[in-house]
């Protein structure tokens, strides 16, 4: 009767463990890492041997002959650990953030119209306006004055060159790129079915719409990552 009862004891013990695990996890809320799928991790691993990180701030991708600031916009790259977090954190408005790093957020024009752009396709960031209103791009401006290492020639990449990043899971993008904020990152290219102008392209870095190309208006701010072609 004893061995009996014990057994009836392991049955249901196994059973409660199964129920458990047959629940549905919520993601975890997190900064940080997530569970990417198997085929988009094992995508980022792959990809990741064409990325090298120089140690100076940039990443290569010898694939596309790309150097990318590792850092982003306003983002303080730190040698000794080869990370994103040498600036100082938080602001009078929200002094607790230790998440944005000093991340600045630009606006693509100061202007709803293609002031800050070419006006016929590839309707890419320039620096002189083609049309009667003037415009001037914070994204433009910061790529274009970026220096890392003694070299610039910098500028803000176009959406497939981000969406190389965002394509092989926001684990290996965190691997390469620490502190990588979640939210939009600008691409030089403005909505070209857009004909007033209105809205530039976009890129999601945010863990619920990663990878996404997004229309967003030119003079709302928007987080930046420079690239330079080698």
């Amino acid at each position: 009767m004893k061995e009996n009862k014990y057994y009836k004891l392991i049955l249901l013990l196994l059973f409660a463990a199964l129920l458990g695990n047959c629940e549905a996890k919520p993601e975890k809320e997190t900064y940080g890492f997530t569970n990417d799928d198997f085929n988009v991790a094992l995508l980022g691993v792959v990809s990741n041997v064409n990325m090298i990180d120089n140690t100076n701030g940039t990443i290569t991708d010898t694939n596309l002959r790309l150097i990318w600031q590792k850092c982003s916009f306003g983002q303080v790259y730190r040698s000794a650990t080869n990370d994103c977090q040498g600036a100082v954190t938080g602001s009078v408005l929200n002094p607790q953030d230790p998440y944005r790093y000093g991340a600045k957020t630009v606006a693509f024009c100061d202007s709803r119209t293609h002031a800050c752009n070419r006006v016929a396709p590839p309707q890419t960031l320039i620096a002189t306006s083609e049309i009667a209103i003037v415009g001037s791009s914070e994204a433009f401006n910061a790529c274009n004055a970026l220096v890392i290492d003694s070299s610039g020639g910098y500028r803000v990449p176009n959406p497939y060159e981000l969406q190389r990043l965002t394509a092989t899971g926001r684990n290996a993008v965190l691997a390469r790129f620490p502190n990588t904020v979640e939210g939009e990152y600008w691409s030089n290219l403005s909505e070209v079915t857009d004909l007033p102008g209105e809205t530039a392209i976009s890129i999601s870095f945010d863990r619920q719409s990663f990878g996404q190309e997004i229309k967003t208006v030119k003079t709302e701010r928007n987080y930046l990552r420079c690239v330079k072609s080698y």
